[in-house]
């Protein structure tokens, strides 16, 4: 049979259940207890789950130099895509405000970038076999921002490919093409000494803006002129009294029409003499306007179109009873408050000059119309962005009715300066050949090289003034050997009424 291995052969009893009996309570079935159990554990009220204790926001530091480039991000699609001036956006508040080192960042990166703009996005193009164009969000932007920094400003390379990545990730779109982003910018970083060989300073410009101006002033004038918008002006003033003085205290130079221009930078209100009201901030071109009225003591003088006022603290400087008119209440504001810290004075009028009614007539004016403002884009590089072609043509309209309305406000014998810091021939010298001067009692007043310090250049056959980019007056006093160069781009005509 089987092997007995040692265990005990004795029988195991085995137990099994005793049945249940059936329960009246709970019917035929003996297990009904439990479901009746079940069911009042059911119907008892639940209570609420415990709330969850709420999780702690993790204060996660910021990328140190993130900030400033994603408010440049912010400042370069003001411009580009809605179309908006530069300092507008700056002006705005915001809920989390920059540092002012991160502001002023910001500010140079995005200005970089658009002064070289027509450049950066030609290497770029050599760069890629397809741009990311809008599918890519702010692929594009990003990487003409860091361009501009790897090409043309002193920031490490890897710093700026590092923060336009981790800018690209912030972006739905953009964050998809974070290879193409670091791939394009380190081949710039390797080949930046050559990609700007075989590219001129005029390439940086609008298409239609170097057209007109190649047509108006010669290809090679035109570079002339781009190489000089390329590159970030000086500080210029004008002084309330003699500034040979106050540009020893401002470590500047003295330009020959008695402007100051400095040659460093610094933040304006903290420099010497501005509290006192010694100087305000004006380009060179600009102070070379009410100059051409020569001596205006007591006579009484129109600023049209006068904000922000300038020219109106130089009449009034010089000794003239200055009307400031202008449209807007706010940039009247600005004209004020400049009064006031200068301690000049002038009667200040807020209203439409073509419907201004009033008997007055003046000894002279200033009518510094309106205009696409293509002469300021050294300061403003968003300006040649910001302009369409055929807005040249649509304000010269406006300067026509402004010109005859000024025209009605001047004594016989009473001199205009009409004038536009404009770079288009349809603002200037092409606008004075359309309007019949004769018909609205007009004629031209020549005006002399003497008047304008010998300007290289800009004195026309019939008397008129063309300022370039990249003219420069000579400088009399400082350190004439680093005199830096270039001015506000100006159209002025002297015009004097016949009858």
């Amino acid at each position: 049979m089987f092997p007995n291995h040692g265990f005990s052969a004795a029988p195991v009893a085995v137990q099994f259940p005793k049945p249940v009996k059936a329960n009246k309570a709970h019917g035929d079935n003996p297990f009904a207890w439990r479901k009746g159990l079940l069911q009042q554990a059911l119907d008892q009220p639940r209570n609420p789950p415990l709330p969850k204790s709420p999780k702690k926001p993790r204060n996660k530091k910021p990328i140190e130099g993130l900030p400033a480039r994603a408010f440049a991000l912010k400042l370069l699609k003001s411009v580009l895509v809605q179309q908006l001036p530069l300092e507008e956006t700056l002006d705005q508040p915001s809920q989390n405000p920059l540092s002012p080192e991160d502001k002023a960042l910001a500010r140079a990166i995005a200005s970089t970038t658009l002064r070289h703009l027509g450049r950066i996005d030609k290497v770029l193009n050599k760069l890629m076999s397809k741009s990311p164009g809008n599918r890519g969000g702010d692929a594009l932007n990003i990487m003409r921002l860091t361009a501009a920094q790897i090409l043309f400003m002193n920031v490490p390379d890897h710093a700026s490919v590092s923060l336009a990545a981790e800018l690209a990730k912030k972006d739905h779109k953009a964050k998809h093409f974070v290879k193409l982003i670091n791939g394009v910018l380190r081949s710039l970083s390797r080949e930046k000494g050559a990609c700007l060989d075989s590219l001129t300073f005029a390439d940086n410009l609008p298409d239609w803006v170097r057209k007109t101006w190649e047509t108006a002033y010669g290809a090679g004038t035109t570079e002339e002129m781009a190489k000089a918008l390329a590159n970030e002006p000086y500080l210029d003033i004008a002084t309330k009294s003699d500034g040979s003085e106050l540009v020893q205290q401002l470590g500047g130079v003295l330009l020959k029409n008695g402007t100051i221009r400095l040659t460093h930078r610094g933040a304006v209100p903290d420099l010497p003499g501005f509290k006192q009201g010694d100087w305000w901030v004006q380009d060179a071109a600009a102070q070379l306007v009410p100059s051409l009225l020569s001596d205006v003591k007591n006579q009484k003088i129109a600023d049209l179109c006068a904000a922000p006022g300038g020219k109106t603290l130089c009449l009034a400087r010089d000794g003239a009873n200055v009307t400031a008119v202008d449209v807007s209440i706010k940039r009247l504001e600005r004209l004020k408050e400049n009064l006031n810290r200068v301690q000049l004075d002038a009667e200040i009028v807020a209203t439409d000059i073509v419907e201004w009614e009033t008997e007055q007539v003046f000894d002279a004016l200033i009518l510094d119309a309106p205009c696409s403002a293509t002469g300021t884009a050294r300061k403003h590089p968003d300006v040649l962005w910001l302009k369409t072609p055929d807005q040249p043509q649509k304000l010269a309209k406006l300067q026509t009715s402004l010109m005859k309305k000024a025209a009605s406000l001047l004594k016989p014998g009473g001199k205009m300066i009409y004038a536009t810091c404009s770079l288009q021939p349809e603002e200037g010298e092409a606008l004075l050949q359309k309007v019949d001067l004769s018909n609205i009692n007009l004629s031209i007043d020549p005006i002399s090289n003497d008047e304008v310090f010998d300007l290289a250049g800009s004195v026309s056959k019939s008397g008129t003034i063309r300022i370039l980019p990249h003219h420069n007056l000579q400088a009399t006093a400082g350190d004439v050997s680093n005199r830096p160069s270039g001015m506000d781009g100006f159209f002025m005509a002297r015009l004097v009424k016949t009858s």
